[in-house]
């Protein structure tokens, strides 16, 4: 835009008023400095437009990636816009070539057509081009700001101060650079289209033959420079009604969204109030307090932990304030009432409460109770069991100490039921290696394959409620489907007793999708069924037994086809629920790394040990077959449940399915239980299961014989010497416990030493 060459064309040819202008070389200047000036503004347009465009899926993308607001993808219209109005823009205003056989005037004329408009457009360039993304930009932070406040209000005076002194700091930074942008396009009005402007205006003037004073400073066009220059007030008017502008449409886009959002996730509640013991929430309902047990079918635990893998240390508060968010998030929108498994404090009596309202008063209720309340992040404990038992610990204590050191085991729990009552507990290591953070007998333990006689007695249940047969096949629950003929006659009881010729595993394709834990992993899992069963069967059904995960995810996917329901779902209603398994759950347990509330899994790697954190696991698509997790009470308690259930005293079966569940098929494995007849190292039968996701290690027997249930848990994926403890703890708590705790401490001592030595 430089306008040296026409300024020293025209001095040259008006220095002297006596020579003859030399008209052809003014056109030439004219011609030439017009094309440098379309140049640089098609320059500008294509880089403009090119970056607009090229924003536009960049914001998507990493709004999607780092799950911004709603307000972070108002930068997508502004950034269209921008590139709109720009191609309009050179639409309406084009920038037209003069021609050589165009007159010297007329060439001059369009020239300063052009540089005018150029002139009006970054006199305006806040308008049409800053106050677009400004909007969108403080529209993000305010939104950013105001959600942060709400999530965690200061407590103290000095808190706010520096909460407020951040939101300015950042407004101060954009205005800053919002500024810059404004005053370097004005010093280009300036230093450079301006001085354009007024050659063009003189040799105009020189080849009317009019004096350039005539036309010095006035704007065929536009209003000139001067009368802003002149005119301070109206500059200040003009940057307030700027900033009105900038608040207005940053606050009704703020309300709007508020609007929007109250809609779609509206802040309800059907609490009156929330308190907390330890992680299990007490609720009140009306003027009455409950520990609650599920909500809509959905365990409370389950909640928790998932509000705490979501919003970490904020996770009660979003429990309480933003129930719906998190109920929406778990896949489960909630509807305007809501149905409550609850127990009254001090009582063990189980109520369900149909129909209670949410409310966005409750909501207020809690919101305004929890406004000054600090929420303590829970400390990891440094004691070894959180279940004492008196003396009885002492002796298990011991021998899980020693065998987690002789074994090298990250970390070791064991837990033994006599008659239905923990006569010990015991554990050892550490939730992470290298923490320093104890394990706890009360901790949650991951089950690998030790879902599986889970997943067999709620099939069971199914069975009895008339919602299934055993009888029934893939064929008559899969219409339609296309299917191996060789899989079309196979059984339930066949899939649940490893004789139905499933593979082992899942092709490695599979292993490797991680489906979210709800409706997305239910329809991967019948997407992974249908696969596995239009082929071949690895061998004829019904003719031996043979190891399978595959077997009981088709089992648990013709569950979920026979009630319209997930299984993780089936599982809470059939089996956690009724047995009040409240530490019961799927995945890996909950352990942020900061405060490793559970263990972590570890695998060796290179020789070297190393933890897996909460969100690694076998793929969801098999859960049937291995994702459940349960303290040790609760493992116990489910396996007490079986030894009780053959005698008729169990809570959920009959005698006789308890006994068909526990039948061995084809010399082998029943129902999700294996069975070792008694031997010289245990003279006694037991049935038994254990489980591992490569990184943790579990261990379920229990012996009619002497009405013991012995469960043992590792957070280490070293498989061969998990499993040796484990089975030397069976070995010792036989002789410990099995015939009362009252054992001398020379036996005692005796079978600690045979159970480490291998004895």
């Amino acid at each position: 835009m430089a306008p040296d060459p026409l300024q020293q064309a025209w001095q040259a040819e008006s220095s002297q008023p006596q020579m003859t202008v030399d008209t052809d070389r003014l056109l030439k200047s004219v011609h030439d400095s017009q094309a440098r000036l379309r140049a640089t503004i098609l320059g500008r347009d294509i880089r403009e437009v090119g970056t607009a465009l090229v924003m536009v899926p960049l914001w998507i993308i990493m709004g999607y990636l780092l799950s911004l607001p709603w307000t972070w993808y108002l930068g997508v219209p502004a950034s269209l816009w921008v590139a709109g109005f720009i191609l309009i823009d050179r639409k309406r205003h084009p920038q037209r070539a003069v021609t050589a056989d165009e007159p010297l005037v007329e060439s001059a004329q369009e020239s300063l057509r052009q540089v005018e408009h150029q002139i009006w457009l970054l006199r305006n360039v806040f308008w049409w081009y800053l106050l677009p993304s400004a909007v969108s930009i403080s529209a993000f932070f305010a939104q950013v700001f105001w959600s942060t406040w709400r999530a965690s209000p200061p407590t103290e005076g000095l808190e706010t101060v520096i909460a407020v002194g951040c939101f300015i700091f950042i407004f101060a930074v954009l205005f800053g650079v919002y500024g810059f942008i404004y005053f370097i396009n004005q010093q280009a009005v300036r230093l450079q289209l301006e001085p354009h402007r007024q050659e063009l205006l003189r040799l105009l003037a020189s080849l009317n033959e009019e004096s350039a004073d005539c036309v010095e400073g006035e704007y065929p066009f536009l209003t000139g420079p001067d009368l802003c220059v002149a005119s301070p007030r109206r500059m200040v008017v003009a940057g307030l009604v700027a900033v009105a502008v900038v608040l207005a449409t940053v606050s009704g886009i703020l309300y709007l969204g508020h609007r929007v959002d109250e809609h779609f996730n509206p802040k309800k509640s059907p609490f009156a109030a929330v308190r907390w013991q330890q992680s299990q929430p007490e609720v009140k309902v009306g003027e009455e307090w409950f520990t609650l047990v599920s909500l809509d079918g959905l365990s409370a635990s389950d909640i928790v932990e998932f509000s705490r893998r979501t919003y970490r240390d904020l996770w009660q508060k979003r429990f309480e304030e933003d129930l719906v968010d998190v109920l929406t998030g778990m896949g489960h929108r909630p509807g305007n009432t809501v149905r409550l498994v609850v127990t009254p404090i001090g009582s063990q009596e189980t109520r369900t409460l149909e129909g209670v309202r949410m409310t966005r008063a409750n909501r207020d209720a809690i919101w305004n109770a929890g406004r000054g309340r600090v929420r303590q992040a829970p400390v990891p404990s440094a004691t070894h069991s959180s279940v004492h038992t008196g003396d009885a610990d002492e002796p298990l204590t011991k021998l899980v100490v020693r065998l987690r050191s002789e074994k090298k085991l990250v970390g070791l729990a064991a837990m033994v039921m006599v008659d239905g009552r923990i006569v010990a507990a015991a554990a050892d290591g550490e939730r992470k290696i290298g923490s320093g953070v104890w394990v706890e007998a009360g901790d949650r333990w991951h089950l690998g394959g030790l879902t599986k006689p889970i997943t067999a007695t709620m099939i069971a249940r199914l069975i009895e409620s008339g919602r299934m047969k055993w009888s029934e096949t893939v064929g008559e629950r899969f219409p339609g489907a296309t299917i191996h003929d060789d899989w079309m006659p196979v059984t339930v009881h066949q899939l649940l007793t490893d004789s139905a010729g499933a593979p082992a595993s899942f092709s490695r394709e599979i292993m490797l999708k991680k489906p979210a834990l709800g409706p997305e992993s239910t329809a991967a899992r019948r997407e992974a069924v249908l696969q596995v069963i239009a082929e071949k069967p690895v061998f004829p059904p019904g003719q031996r037994s043979a190891y399978s995960n595959v077997g009981y995810t088709i089992a648990g996917a013709m569950a979920e086809a026979a009630t319209g329901e997930r299984w993780e779902d089936l599982v809470r209603h059939e089996v956690y629920e009724p047995l009040k398994l409240a530490d019961a759950g799927f995945g890996p347990p909950r352990s942020d790394d900061a405060l490793l509330e559970n263990p972590q899994g570890h695998l060796a790697r290179s020789g070297v040990k190393v933890a897996f954190g909460d969100m690694t696991d076998n793929t969801f698509i098999m859960g049937p077959a291995g994702i459940a997790h349960m303290s040790l009470r609760d493992l116990c308690t489910f396996t007490t449940e079986h030894l009780r259930g053959e005698s008729g005293m169990g809570q959920l079966l009959p005698a006789d399915v308890y006994k068909r569940l526990h039948t061995i098929e084809l010399n082998r494995y029943a129902c999700g239980w294996l069975k070792k007849e008694p031997s010289a190292e245990i003279p006694h039968a037991l049935y038994w299961h254990n489980g591992s996701n490569t990184m943790w290690y579990a261990l379920a027997v229990f012996i009619p014989e002497k009405n013991m249930v012995v469960a043992v848990t590792s957070n280490d994926g070293d498989t061969e010497n998990a499993e040796a403890a484990a089975w030397g703890i069976v070995k010792a708590s036989i002789g410990l416990f099995g015939a009362g705790v009252s054992s001398t401490r020379d036996r005692i001592e005796a079978l600690v030493d045979d159970a480490i030595s291998g004895r």
